[in-house]
């Protein structure tokens, strides 16, 4: 259970979703559901012990993808560099994805020398009871900063993968896949035989003027096993004669400096310079296979967004029209235009996060359109989901009323 900090009556509604699971949805294409999908509003009194009565209506049809079929991943290998609080924190975002994989987690403990072995035990067992394949190591240079390990973490990786591995991957502690079979499948659209540095560059062009060319952390930094050995090879030599302080510069020179791969960047992984308001990021449809920054530059709660990736693979940010005025992301929001549907075009991202007039976003995620006047745009956000006993997939999206005038929040339940 999760506090919403609710006040403490809310008008709720309720609506039952009825997948149609297909093998031949449209993604991009925003279909249109005539009926409406809020309505019949209650009032609850969510002090009120007694049950609340809610209206019963036929269940919405929408057309989804199949749920990716069970698969094991045992040729991804993991890595990761961070602090122990940082780490245990993780856990839980990281056994969404990874959780009875079969993919192997390397995780470089920086902090480790000052635990005691019985708290170190502790944070292995409660990775294995998540069921995750981890192994914790101890810095391989107690002088390392935590940049450098983060490339440094290259060499456990390397010891513990096993010889199926196809691809190894470098991530902060905050990155996140909504579900690893897109990724798996793109990554298998390149040759892993041959040197290959593969990634995203950061979507503020700002970014990429500081920091360069190169495959940064955050959106994930994969490596085939012919460059990760050259790599491991040369890994003290590349940290000790860097010239930049961090962890993904470091892999990148390192990989120029000792091998003729350029950087290939794999459409889909994110990561998200972006901060503040992010709604019109996750509203345009994409299909992310990574996310980052979820829990600094913005919030969300990308675990229960991403449920919806395990009722239906690649229904996750799927969107559809209701009525004349309101967009459903499947996982994010439930959004009403005031001035209707027609007064947006759904095939633009809306800048809304800080710095998205700068123009220094178009070449990634342009051509932006201005931010909708947050008057006119009543948006209600995912803030829990669940499954219950049956397989059925609960989301609460949730509009915070105006105190000002003592508005009650709004709650929207789909049941799929």
């Amino acid at each position: 259970s999760i506090d919403l900090k609710l006040t403490e009556r809310v008008h709720y509604s309720r609506r039952y979703i009825q997948p149609i699971f297909s093998n031949s949805v449209d993604r991009d294409n925003v279909v249109n559901i005539t009926e409406p999908l809020l309505k019949d509003v209650v009032e609850v009194d969510l002090y009120d012990c007694g049950d609340a009565w809610v209206p019963q209506t036929a269940p919405i049809k929408l057309q989804v993808p199949k749920p990716h079929p069970k698969m094991m991943f045992t040729h991804l290998t993991f890595g990761v560099a961070t602090n122990y609080d940082r780490l245990n924190d993780s856990i839980s975002p990281f056994a969404h994805w990874i959780s009875g994989t079969g993919a192997k987690l390397v995780a470089i403990v920086i902090d480790a020398k000052e635990k005691s072995p019985s708290e170190m035990k502790q944070l292995q067992d409660s990775f294995e009871i998540a069921g995750i394949n981890v192994t914790l190591e101890t810095p391989i240079n107690e002088t390392f900063t935590t940049a450098q390990n983060h490339f440094a973490v290259l060499l456990p990786m390397l010891e513990h993968s096993n010889p199926d591995t196809h691809w190894y991957g470098l991530l902060d502690d905050d990155t996140f896949f909504p579900t690893l079979k897109p990724l798996s499948d793109s990554l298998a659209t390149l040759d892993h035989k041959v040197d290959a540095y593969v990634g995203a560059l950061s979507e503020d062009f700002e970014a990429v003027r500081n920091f360069g060319f190169m495959a940064f952390g955050g959106a994930g930094a994969f490596l085939s096993p012919p460059l990760a050995k050259k790599l491991g090879d040369r890994a003290l030599k590349c940290i000790d004669e860097a010239t930049t302080k961090e962890g993904d510069t470091i892999l990148r020179d390192c990989v120029y400096a000792n091998s003729k791969a350029k950087l290939t960047i794999l459409r889909g992984l994110y990561q998200q310079d972006i901060t503040g308001d992010v709604s019109g990021f996750f509203e345009a449809g994409l299909k992310p296979l990574s996310l980052h920054h979820w829990k600094s530059w913005y919030k969300a709660p990308v675990e229960d967004m991403a449920k919806a990736t395990k009722f239906c693979g690649d229904c996750f940010l799927q969107r559809w029209r209701f009525g004349t005025d309101t967009v459903f992301t499947n996982g994010f929001s439930i959004v009403t235009y005031s001035d209707g549907i027609e007064s947006i075009d759904l095939d633009l991202m809306e800048g809304t996060w800080g710095k998205a007039d700068t123009r220094d976003f178009d070449f990634s995620l342009g051509p932006l359109r201005n931010p909708y006047p947050k008057s006119k745009k009543k948006s209600y956000e995912l803030k829990k989901a669940e499954f219950g006993e049956n397989g059925d997939l609960k989301q609460l999206y949730v509009r915070v009323g105006d105190s000002d005038v003592d508005e009650p929040d709004q709650v929207v339940e789909l049941v799929w």
